[in-house]
């Protein structure tokens, strides 16, 4: 099967040597994912929203442009490893996650984390089967 890496527009390269999302067959494995995804820079020197609410919508959206840039749409995303920075933050990250899958939800496994910076609330990587991958889903 062929690998084939995944770089979507005006998103930045990821931070060290890993890729955004990897798409091999129909299965598109997406590296955490962070509000600052977005942000070109340093990685060091971008800000990021203070409020779990922003982070985890950005993050979301981050998540949504891998996987439109490999073909497919946030339905197509069966599994999603959430790490929180603080526990007592879950029911409000819930609330913006269930916007984002509205029916069927993709399972999940969600736990407390330090990620690599302190003021990052949210870090989520994800797992989409895309029935119908995109030919220009390549670097």
């Amino acid at each position: 099967m062929d690998k084939r890496i995944i770089q979507p527009k005006g998103m930045a390269e990821a931070v060290g040597p890993f890729s955004r999302a990897v798409l091999i067959g129909h299965h598109l494995h997406i590296a955490g994912t962070t509000a600052l995804s977005h942000v070109s820079g340093d990685y060091y020197d971008r800000s990021v929203p203070g409020t779990i609410e922003e982070q985890t919508r950005l993050t979301l959206d981050n998540i949504q442009k891998c996987v439109e840039a490999a073909g497919g749409n946030m339905g197509d995303i069966f599994k999603v490893v959430i790490m929180l920075k603080n526990p007592a933050d879950y029911k409000r990250m819930n609330a913006i996650r269930a916007e984002y899958f509205p029916r069927d939800p993709p399972i999940s496994t969600c736990f407390r984390a330090e990620v690599m910076r302190d003021d990052i609330l949210v870090e989520i990587e994800a797992v989409a089967f895309i029935p119908n991958p995109s030919v220009e889903a390549q670097i």
